[in-house]
Order: C-alpha cells, then structure tokens, then sequence
C-alpha cells in the first residue's frame, strides 16, 4: 500500500510540475570567472578565488536536466559571491530524493551560512526540506514554487523568497495566492512583469506554459538581482 500512495505522488506531482526538458544554451555566454565542475550527485558553481562562505543548494524542476540551471547559478554564484550545488535527482523527480541536501551539507560541512533553493516541484521539495530542517538554513528562495500545505512554513525562522512570472502557465494563480499563508508573514514575493514559468531555467519551451513577453536573460537577471538583496539584507 505505501509503494502504491509513493507511485500515486509521484504521478501526480508529474502532472503539475513536469517539464520533461533537457537543457538549450551557449556555454561561451557563461560568466569565465566561476569554476563549473561535475560532483558526485550533481554540479558545483564556484566563483574563483572564492573563500566558501555562503553556500547555496538548488533543486531542479520535474523532470528537468540539472545542467539546464547551469546559466542561473553561474550569475547568482558570480552576483552573490557564492558557492552554487545544483543538485541531481533520480529520474529528475525532487520527489524521490526530498533529502538529497544532506550529502552536499556534509561533504562541504566547514560552509557555515546555507540557503537553499528550487524551481517547481524542485521548490516544493526545497520547502519540504527546510520544513524538516528548520535550523539549517538562513534562506529559501522558490522560483515557481510553494510548500506543500502539509508542511507549512508559518513557523519557520528563515527568510523566503518567492518569484514568479506573470505569464507562468504552469503555477495556478488561486493556489499560489492560497499557498501564501504557509509562508513566514515576512516572506517576499515578485512577479517578474513579462516573465513564465520555463525561463528560470536553459530548457526551451514547456508545454502548457504561455509565452513570455522578456527575454530569458532578462527574467535571469532580475532574479539574481532579488536573490543578491535577500542574502545580504539583515532582517528575515
């Protein structure tokens, strides 16, 4: 019975979030002054010369290649001055592998500030894991995303992040609205104007997604530029 409600999660969860993409960009239009290197259950980001203070943990969206949000986390990890793990998960589902964090906070335990992030379904078990870790993180940062109702954030002492495009045709706007009360009261929320739910990440179009009326670059940008001003604000 458990592997049926494991098997049912998993299918839907797939429905609402699924991109089933793999990664599209030029790798010459990566920032030259991060290091890019493949790790054991993913991708390290790491600006050069950098002393490892801040390190910053990202979980892809359904079905999506993690190399696809190589582009994104090359610019927080260049803008931030941070280290960046994408990490990989089975199938490209979160869902099988909510805990995956553990292994990258262990093996670079002597990082002492974490924040941790995701896109989609990748957000939501972001959430889900800081639901579970409450004193591990000083930051979390959905892009298309919320938490689960069953794990609610109300109590949770980080700061949160929340951006969204306008144009997202993926992330139902009543239960985007809805899901703000499982959020901290000082959680921030941006609708990126012009913005849609695939362009977080380098992986073409999405079905069911609507057209986006910026540019991928663009919606990157201001992204990274609302990611920069909460690590570095004070307050939660």
């Amino acid at each position: 019975m458990k592997k049926i409600k494991i098997l049912l999660l998993i299918i839907f969860t797939i429905s609402i979030y699924s991109c089933s993409s793999a990664p599209v960009f030029d790798e010459k239009k990566l920032p030259t002054d991060v290091i890019i290197n493949t790790i054991n259950g993913g991708f390290s980001v790491i600006p050069q010369c950098y002393t490892m203070e801040k390190g910053l943990i990202f979980y892809p969206g359904g079905l999506v290649e993690p190399e696809a949000y190589i582009p994104l986390m090359a610019r927080i990890a260049k803008e931030v001055n941070i280290a960046v793990f994408i990490k990989s998960m089975p199938f490209n589902l979160a869902v099988l592998n909510s805990n995956g964090a553990n292994k990258i906070l262990d093996e670079y335990n002597y990082i002492k500030e974490w924040y941790i992030a995701g896109h989609s379904l990748g957000g939501a078990m972001a959430a889900s894991y800081v639901y579970d870790n409450p004193e591990v993180f000083k930051g979390l940062i959905l892009l298309a995303a919320y938490p689960m109702d069953k794990k609610p954030l109300t109590d949770v002492d980080v700061k949160v992040l929340s951006i969204k495009g306008s144009q997202d045709g993926l992330v139902d706007n009543s239960e985007f609205e809805l899901s703000k009360q499982n959020l901290p009261k000082t959680a921030q929320f941006v609708i990126i104007n012009g913005g849609n739910h695939a362009q977080f990440g380098s992986y073409g179009e999405q079905k069911g997604d609507n057209p986006a009326t910026i540019s991928r670059e663009e919606q990157q940008m201001i992204s990274v530029k609302k990611i920069k001003e909460l690590i570095f604000s004070s307050s939660i």
